[in-house]
């Protein structure tokens, strides 16, 4: 038989199976399937069961009685569209407006009059209309809740101080000057560039929890004499976590860019405990100074920690084994994994500035050496022999969760952090905004015991999956809500 006629066969025999006219005859698949939406509702409606309240006291300029769409129905389809990691507004209106979209946008949004899904250009219409700050109260009322039901207890450094990670990166950029709050950028050829950056202040975790907390726009006034930068926006930053966060304890982790007095001083003044990355050029005299210091007068501060781990490696197959359709033929070997620590508290420096403590971290792998990090410590974090791994793996470490379960996800994994959802300055923010609430969401979704992980194996499977079951599977939000429990804890690192 033809090839093409086996393949529409077996179309046929497909399209017979996703018929969900009997429950009892659906196949396994759909049955999976089936609890994503479920799975959506259940983990919002656990850990944060006034969220649809929230949204409702947003702002909302637009006349009431004229719109077809209330404002928990617009963000709603804002936040679906990165959940399922769409990648672009236009697929609102190509692949989002469904019967049965349409009936599962209605359970989680509480509008019983909602007869269609929004087109894209009118979920934009009311981001313009919207508040970008009351967007980030809504983010910082989430991040408020799951600390109150002590959801991320087990995550404090030392038992106290919670990991957070600061750092910037680049959203948006433009060829031509997009508005008078962007960054310009000229290279050696005269070629000008204008960008949008982003400071990002983010709960981390060290087995991969990356959780936004606030963050601070990296832009121009209306009249400034000298560009906005990095460290101006960091003093903002610190000065905003600890308004919304007013009795948190915080220990903040940050990049070489922050080794500075000032930096330090502005850390101390906000009741900030600090590991910060100390290299040579960032404070030359002090690095000099600390590094010969421990050469000399800490020689005993040395822990070692050694384990065997074994690790799959996996041989390229030869072109003979790729014709025959061979498997490729999997091998474990054994890995030898060496940490060396060492650290030295209480170096005075000559100016009498500070007293600098120091913590290193070599990691050798069958006697190569795979990493080797200085940093700074803060007195209140207390270095000694029994905190000095504890302060290493689960402090310093966790700085580039930011960089990659962070930021990495949040452009590659499918959200589109760099894509310009629209150009209006203030509905730009806001697009960010809720993708942001949305990959807080997406966190508590796939590393939560709800989700059969052995199922869907990846997240990006989990995201397509549950874009598959929005658009063909009807879900019914009950009115009576069931106690249940989530735990978080599956690393997709």
């Amino acid at each position: 038989m033809d090839r093409k006629l086996l393949a529409a066969e077996r179309i046929h025999k497909r399209d017979k199976l996703d018929q969900p006219a009997d429950g009892e005859n659906l196949c396994k698949e759909q049955k999976e399937e089936e609890n994503l939406v479920k799975i959506l509702a259940a983990t919002v409606g656990h850990y944060f069961p006034e969220f649809n309240a929230w949204l409702k006291q947003i702002s909302d300029p637009r006349e009431q009685e004229a719109i077809d769409f209330t404002r928990e129905t617009q963000i709603w389809t804002g936040i679906i569209l990165f959940l399922t990691k769409r990648g672009a507004r236009k697929k609102i209106s190509d692949e989002m407006r469904t019967k049965e979209f349409c009936e599962n946008l209605k359970a989680l949004s509480g509008q019983e009059n909602l007869e269609r899904v929004a087109h894209g250009d009118a979920v934009n219409y009311a981001y313009m209309r919207f508040k970008e700050e009351e967007f980030e109260l809504l983010l910082v009322k989430m991040m408020r809740r799951l600390l109150r039901v002590r959801a991320l207890e087990k995550y404090r450094l030392l038992g106290r101080y919670y990991t957070i990670a600061i750092d910037a990166t680049g959203v948006y950029s433009f060829d031509y000057k997009h508005c008078e709050q962007c960054l310009m950028r000229e290279d050696k050829k005269g070629n000008k560039k204008w960008y949008h950056f982003k400071l990002q202040a983010s709960l981390v975790t060290w087995d991969g929890l990356c959780l936004p907390m606030a963050s601070e726009w990296i832009e121009n006034e209306a009249k400034f004499n000298k560009q906005d930068c990095e460290i101006r926006a960091f003093y903002r930053l610190i000065e905003k976590l600890r308004k919304l966060y007013r009795q948190l304890p915080m220990c903040i982790l940050l990049d070489g860019l922050y080794a500075g007095e000032p930096q330090f001083k502005a850390l101390e003044e906000k009741r900030m405990e600090w590991v910060v990355v100390f290299k040579e050029g960032a404070m030359p005299e002090v690095f000099d100074w600390t590094m010969k210091w421990k050469a000399e007068y800490g020689l005993e501060n040395v822990l070692v920690k050694k384990e065997r781990k074994e690790i799959g490696v996996r041989n390229k197959r030869t072109h003979q084994e790729r014709l025959m359709r061979n498997k490729p033929w999997h091998q474990t070997r054994i890995v030898e994994r060496e940490r060396i620590y060492t650290w030295m508290q209480g170096i005075k420096h000559w100016n009498n500035q500070r007293r600098y403590n120091l913590l290193t971290c070599k990691e050798k792998e069958d006697g190569r050496i795979n990493c080797d990090y200085i940093w700074l410590v803060s007195n209140g974090l207390l270095l000694c022999r029994e905190t000095v791994e504890e302060l290493s793996e689960k402090g310093g470490r966790c700085r580039w969760k930011q960089e990659n379960e962070g930021f990495n996800t949040q452009k590659n994994g499918g959200y589109g952090l760099e894509h310009c959802y629209c150009r209006d300055p203030s509905a730009m923010k806001i697009w960010n905004r809720v993708l942001e609430i949305a990959y807080f969401i997406s966190q508590l979704i796939t590393r939560g015991s709800l989700v059969a992980k052995e199922i869907y194996g990846s997240v990006i499977n989990i995201a397509h999956r549950m874009f598959e079951h929005f658009r063909y599977f009807n879900f019914k939000k009950t009115s009576l809500r069931r106690r249940i429990q989530i735990r978080l804890g599956w690393n997709t690192s």
